[in-house]
């Protein structure tokens, strides 16, 4: 038997079904080949479709807020309840990640290009009270004290400010133009620590072409 299913013949009549037999299996093959390529194409279109039609909301549009009786300013139970309790519940480890490359885009699309308008931006958006107690051209730390994600909570046993430490990590990329990484190495309401401190890893420098 090979490997289209025909017996080897040593008559013309045999070698003739084979051939069609193969020829058949050969047609097949080449419709299936077919029909998952238009699939993928198919696949493809709806998703360009689906994001053409899904409008998305700017970091300006965001912070065009308009609440005459309430104001501007809104409980960090809310901010909490999201992030700790709502995205945990729903990826589970993941919400970490998801988290910690939200605040990185964030902090990369603000645009920051002086220290001193992110520490007042964090000032404004109460984000917490930020030192940098340590800033060399190898090496960065920033604490962060009062921290909207955890501080007052009782410690579980892990970091919890993924989201401050993605934030960070983007803003110093940006002004640094260097691929930057942020480590979370204490955390006040995670592990009962003084203050949410990041170490900052550099790695290339951003080329632009």
């Amino acid at each position: 038997m090979n490997l289209m299913g025909c017996a080897p013949r040593t008559f013309h009549g045999g070698k003739y079904r084979c051939a069609v037999r193969t020829l058949q299996v050969l047609h097949v093959s080449n419709e299936l080949r077919f029909i998952e390529m238009n699939s993928k194409i198919s696949l493809h279109r709806q998703a360009d479709a689906l994001v053409s039609r899904h409008p998305t909301v700017d970091i300006g549009n965001a912070l065009n807020i308009l609440r005459p009786s309430l104001g501007n300013d809104t409980g960090v139970a809310l901010f909490r309840l999201l992030r700790l309790v709502a995205l945990e519940d729903s990826f589970g480890r993941g919400a970490s990640a998801m988290a910690y490359y939200a605040g990185k885009k964030l902090g990369l699309n603000l645009g920051i290009t002086k220290l001193d308008d992110f520490l007042g931006l964090c000032t404004s958006l109460k984000i917490g009270i930020i030192e940098i107690p340590v800033m060399t051209e190898e090496k960065i730390q920033v604490d962060v004290y009062e921290c909207v994600t955890c501080s007052g909570l009782h410690p579980i046993g892990r970091t919890l400010c993924h989201f401050e430490g993605g934030l960070i990590a983007g803003v110093v990329e940006h002004l640094l133009q260097k691929r930057t990484q942020a480590l979370e190495i204490s955390c006040i309401g995670g592990l009962g620590d003084k203050s949410c401190s990041f170490e900052l890893e550099f790695r290339d420098k951003i080329v632009r072409l």
